[in-house]
């Protein structure tokens, strides 16, 4: 089975994060960053998003993300961790080239 595009587009971003931290990290941010855009990629292969690709298209991120911030407070994430997993997901599309996601 070939990994799907959000996997390859993690991996990318992992080797990239090591020399760009999101700014104000400590010494281990850059793992909670991986983390939070790993479940963010988790989430994308399980759910295709139906106006297209958001990690291709830059017009269909912010209501990705609007959904994906949705979903985890259906679990009664607390809000610190979805702000930390939106900001993640900023460093992860200013990674992929289009800027960050606008529109918190």
């Amino acid at each position: 089975m070939r990994p799907s595009h959000a996997h390859d587009a993690l991996f990318a971003f992992t080797r990239w994060l090591a020399s760009n931290p999101v700014d104000g990290d400590g010494s281990f941010g850059h793992s909670s960053v991986r983390y939070q855009v790993a479940r963010y990629c988790e989430y994308l292969d399980s759910n295709p998003w139906p106006g297209g690709d958001p990690l291709r298209d830059a017009h269909q991120r912010k209501p990705v993300v609007d959904a994906y911030t949705a979903y985890l407070g259906m679990f009664n994430t607390p809000l610190p961790t979805i702000a930390l997993a939106r900001r993640s997901l900023d460093h992860f599309y200013l990674f992929l080239g289009d800027g960050a996601r606008r529109g918190r």
